[in-house]
């Protein structure tokens, strides 16, 4: 691919980016209105970011409303200054069951498109009090499973499995979190939905370090180290003070902040009382003033046990802070050691070697503090963020709204889809994915994926081994038997404007070549789609010069007729003229032949073949599902159609070949075949 769409490319490659070019909906207006269930609010990792994000999230497509369980906690009136309604039914017990039906009638009563659930309380009581209700239901997971308390961790892992039946996705903050729910929680992949944090990046303050210590009262003569985060057994607060003994032998200049609170503070004072470590720490509690805290740093220290992406980590890295960070759960993902930052594995012993290795080498580790903060502010903006949420609950809103009162036949469907679908495609056998537009709507339209969902499903592509090929290599490798294991090609038909705006950033981003199939009178605007006459706007079409721009990009273009007629309606004569006359065109547009053709509506006869071969094409694509094999006639190629209905799982199916009997029966019975 070449670089024409980098620049937004490089913003969808990371997750699933919202598009801003697709069609504008008529529904725009009516936000999708969510409830987000918390345990409660406290000044914690996880409600902090939500906060954050609800600050950037866009009031005309997302409608917000907290639901807390157990108390407000000291968020809540930050939520509330934000327009956003913090309601508490309380549990009042730990096996308070009184909880689940009050949910459900707080639930039933909030003109609700979706619930969220957040952390362990709320995903297990809020979607208990969520089930069955006509609502789109959607839990959190934080962090990977965790490595304590085996037989409470097999408990929840059981539960989790169990209202993961009734749950429609499951949000992972980062890949290695949904790695983990589907390795070790054993959830399904195809409900997994990878989001990355990110942070609301506060420009510099433009002090000194020396004059915000002074500021806050923190000695300008010492090395400042900080472990910010609740006393808890993950944090592994222990563990660190087991190094930080090694480290004041070698670094008696460090003083360590401890902020946060928790169960463990006490244990935690003891202990380091009783190693002699007291005069190097200071416990700060609860702080709303992390980022200048951040600022005032020598060096961060995050020793857990694991985690899931931990936001204070970002946060120090986008403060330019140099990193010490075990190598668990998403931290891996974002720091790469020696290039920005230093990472280390969980024993005591390793991570004062980490701390000793940031301390000994400071001009390296100022170099990797500042390749940090660059990946943090091109990778981590908040504002990318909410939009690849915004851009999740509405796709998944609109997934339901197709099922409609269909809902059984789905899920008949789903399971049939399931049970045909293969462990792997079949060797020398290439699947053709068919798409027509990539748009930003919350119409029922079926020809329309929306952005979220087509970056999604490429990224899926991408981490389950599929190796994508262009339309012309794939052929002539099936044909030649040199297909690599999970051989796939992507095409586009009828040449909507959003295969420039929204697909082809993606594509490039993941350097995914395609071919597209544009129908040349709708380029030319002389007609459009039978299905979108009469729109008010219109949806757009692709223009000659952004044909070429994509063509210089590295896509194919292929004919797909001039008006999208309906083959098998009209004379062999005037099929020809419709074929030729594209033809003609696409040709002098691309400078080179046009060998490859897609039949509108996948509908054809077999006397097109002849028509076809005469004007010198090399092959033709149907709608007809399936895996291409080597014997598979050259004028009849199978395609799987990818819709605006189908869900990541569905998806998943597809490729797998799940759905591949089930339409082709369809497609008989309405005569695509004659």
């Amino acid at each position: 691919m070449g670089d024409l769409f980098g620049t937004r490319a490089s913003a969808s490659c990371h997750d699933a980016d919202i598009g801003v070019n697709g069609l504008v909906s008529p529904f725009y207006e009516s936000p999708v209105h969510i409830c987000h269930i918390f345990p409660s609010l406290p000044l914690h990792g996880a409600e902090n970011h939500f906060l954050k994000l609800c600050r950037n999230l866009d009031p005309r497509k997302v409608r917000t409303t907290i639901l807390v369980i157990q108390s407000r906690g000291e968020l809540a009136p930050d939520f509330e200054a934000l327009g956003i309604p913090v309601a508490l039914v309380p549990k009042r017990s730990r096996y308070d069951l009184s909880v689940v039906p009050r949910i459900r009638d707080f639930l039933r009563h909030g003109d609700f498109d979706l619930v969220h659930t957040h952390l362990f309380t709320a995903n297990f009581w809020g979607r208990l009090g969520a089930l069955g209700l006509p609502l789109v239901l959607v839990s959190s997971a934080h962090n990977v499973v965790a490595g304590e308390r085996p037989f409470l961790v097999r408990i929840e892992n059981l539960l989790d499995r169990i209202l993961t039946l009734g749950t429609d996705a499951i949000f992972c903050v980062t890949g290695q979190v949904a790695v983990s729910m589907r390795r070790d929680a054993r959830l399904p992949p195809g409900k997994l939905v990878p989001i990355e944090n990110g942070l609301a990046i506060p420009e510099p303050s433009g002090k000194t370090k020396a004059g915000i210590r002074r500021e806050l009262g923190f000695p300008e003569d010492r090395v400042l180290l900080a472990v910010i985060g609740r006393f808890s057994t993950q944090k592994n607060h222990r563990g660190f003070l087991e190094a930080l003994g090694t480290v004041v032998d070698r670094h008696p200049e460090v003083l360590v902040l401890l902020v946060g609170e928790g169960e463990l503070e006490e244990e935690i004072r003891a202990e380091a009382s009783a190693r002699g470590l007291t005069p190097f720490l200071r416990f700060l509690g609860l702080r709303r003033d992390v980022p200048r805290i951040l600022e005032a740093l020598d060096l961060f220290v995050l020793p857990s046990l694991w985690e899931g992406l931990p936001n204070v980590m970002l946060e120090a890295m986008a403060a330019g802070v140099p990193v010490v960070a075990t190598r668990v759960g998403g931290v891996p993902d974002v720091l790469t050691d020696g290039e920005n930052g230093i990472l280390c594995e969980t024993a005591s012993s390793a991570i004062a070697e980490g701390i000793l290795r940031a301390l000994d080498h400071r001009p390296d580790s100022e170099r990797m503090a500042e390749a940090a903060r660059i990946l943090i502010r091109e990778r981590y903006d908040i504002r990318n963020t909410a939009q690849r949420y915004t851009g999740f609950y509405r796709t998944i809103v609109r997934t339901r709204a197709f099922r409609g009162s269909r809902k059984g036949i789905s899920l008949i469907r789903s399971a049939a889809g399931s049970l045909l679908s293969r462990s792997a495609p079949a060797p020398g056998t290439l699947r053709i994915l068919m798409y027509h537009r990539v748009a930003e709507t919350m119409e029922t339209d079926i020809l329309a994926v929306t952005p979220f969902a087509f970056a999604q499903q490429m990224r899926w592509l991408r981490e389950e081994g599929w190796t994508i090929l262009s339309l012309p290599e794939a052929l002539r490798r099936l044909e030649s038997g040199t297909l690599p294991p999970k051989a796939a090609a992507i095409t586009f038909d009828d040449g909507y404007r959003d295969n420039y705006d929204e697909a082809a950033p993606v594509l490039a981003g993941m350097n995914f070549p395609a071919t597209v199939f544009p129908v040349t009178a709708f380029v030319l605007e002389e007609v459009e789609h039978r299905r979108y006459r009469g729109r008010d706007p219109k949806v757009p079409y692709l223009t000659v010069e952004q044909i070429r721009q994509m063509k210089r990009a590295g896509f194919d273009f292929g004919g797909h007729t001039h008006t999208h007629p309906l083959l098998s309606t009209i004379t062999c004569e005037e099929a020809q003229e419709e074929i030729l006359g594209a033809k003609k065109l696409l040709e002098e547009w691309m400078g080179e032949k046009s060998t490859l053709f897609a039949y509108p509506n996948g509908i054809y006869r077999k006397e097109h073949f002849r028509i076809l071969d005469a004007l010198g094409y090399e092959a033709a694509l149907t709608v007809r599902p399936g895996a291409n094999r080597p014997g598979t006639y050259r004028f009849a190629l199978l395609r799987t159609e990818v819709s605006g209905r189908d869900s990541l799982g569905d998806f998943i199916r597809k490729m797998n070949g799940g759905f591949d009997l089930m339409h082709r029966v369809t497609q008989s019975v309405r005569g695509f075949y004659r």
